[in-house]
C-alpha cells in the first residue's frame, strides 16, 4: 500500500512511524485534490501495475471501523465488477449546505448509478434534498480501476492525464519545478461531475468532516454538547467547541460557539458559520496579517 499524497509536515512526520518511507508520495506544495489523486494513482500505477485505487481524505472522523472496511470492500468489488469509478456516499444526518451530495439513480448490483452531484447547495434547497431520501452526502471517497482512471481522465481532462504521465515518470528532482506549475480544480469538478461512469454504494458506518469546526465538534463533544480542549473552563454553556493552547479561557452562559485561543490570536464564531471561517484566512491574506495563520 502507499499513502496518498500529502503536503503538510505534521501529517509527513506523524505517517512516517506508520507507513514505509518509500511508500509516501509527498506533493512539493498544494495543488488541489485532482492533482494530488493523479500523481499518487501514476506513481502506483508505474510501481505496482494496473490495480484498483482508493483515495480518502484524511480530515474525516470515521466509526465504527469493520463497517468503513465492509463498505471499502463493496466498493472495490463493484468498481471491479462493473468496470466503473465508484463513491461512497453517507446518509446525511442533516441539511448541510457545506457539503456536496450526490443524488441516488437506478441500482447498480450492490450498489447504484450516481445520477447528478449537487455542491454546497443553499440551505433552503439542502432541506428539500434532504427530505427527499434520494441524496447522499459525497465524502469525497472514490475507489477506481486504473484503466477506468486513465480512460476517463483521457475523455474529459486530457491535460490533467498528461500531466499525470509525466509525473509518473519523471525522477524526482524535476517533480517540484513541474509541479508548481500545474493549476487545476478539484477532482470532483475535473472528472468526476463529468463522467458518466460513476457509481455509488451508501456508507455502513457514521461519518463526520473534521476539517470543520463544526464536524469536529459534532464527531467528539461530551455528553453536555461541549468539545473543550487545554487551559478551558465552561460554565452553564453548551453546544461550545473550545480550545486554548495556554492561557486560560472562561466561558459562562453561552451557547453555539466556537472559540479558539492559540496565544497570539482569538477565533470567536458562531457554529453555524463554521463553513464559512475560511474567510477570515481570506481577510487575514488581504490585510497583510499571514502570520496569524
Amino acid at each position: 500500500m502507499l499513502a496518498a499524497a500529502v503536503h503538510r509536515a505534521p501529517f509527513r512526520r506523524a505517517l512516517r512511524g506508520l507507513i514505509p518511507a518509500r511508500n509516501l508520495i509527498l506533493e512539493p506544495v498544494a495543488r488541489g485534490t485532482a492533482v494530488a489523486i493523479v500523481y499518487g494513482a501514476a506513481v502506483i500505477r508505474r510501481r505496482l501495475g494496473d490495480g484498483i485505487v482508493a483515495a480518502m481524505p484524511a480530515d474525516h472522523f470515521i466509526a465504527p471501523a469493520e463497517g468503513f472496511r465492509r463498505t471499502l470492500a463493496n466498493a472495490i468489488r463493484l468498481a471491479s465488477q462493473r468496470d466503473a469509478i465508484v463513491v461512497i456516499g453517507i446518509t446525511p444526518a442533516r441539511a448541510e449546505s457545506g457539503y456536496g451530495y450526490q443524488k441516488i439513480g437506478r441500482k447498480a448490483g450492490i450498489g447504484f448509478k450516481v445520477e447528478q452531484f449537487v455542491e454546497k447547495p443553499a440551505q433552503a434547497r439542502a432541506e428539500q434534498m434532504v427530505r427527499s431520501g434520494k441524496y447522499l452526502w459525497n465524502a469525497g471517497m472514490f475507489v477506481m480501476p486504473m484503466q477506468v482512471l486513465a480512460r476517463e481522465m483521457s475523455e474529459h481532462c486530457p491535460s490533467l492525464a498528461a500531466a499525470a504521465a509525466q509525473l509518473g515518470a519523471m525522477p524526482a528532482s524535476k517533480i517540484g519545478a513541474f509541479y508548481r506549475g500545474l493549476k487545476f480544480n478539484s477532482f470532483d469538478r475535473e472528472l468526476i461531475e463529468k463522467s458518466r461512469n460513476i457509481l455509488g454504494v451508501r456508507a455502513r458506518f457514521s461519518w463526520h468532516d473534521v476539517g470543520s469546526w463544526d464536524g469536529l465538534w459534532a464527531a467528539v463533544r461530551d455528553k453536555a454538547g461541549n468539545v473543550l480542549r487545554g487551559n478551558v473552563i465552561a460554565m452553564d454553556s453548551e453546544r461550545v467547541l473550545a480550545h486554548s493552547d495556554s492561557r486560560l479561557l472562561a466561558l459562562f452562559g453561552v451557547s453555539d460557539l466556537v472559540v479558539v485561543d492559540t496565544g497570539d490570536a482569538i477565533l470567536v464564531a458562531h457554529r453555524d458559520q463554521s463553513q464559512n471561517i475560511g474567510r477570515i484566512t481570506e481577510e487575514l491574506k488581504r490585510r497583510g496579517l499571514k502570520q496569524y495563520l
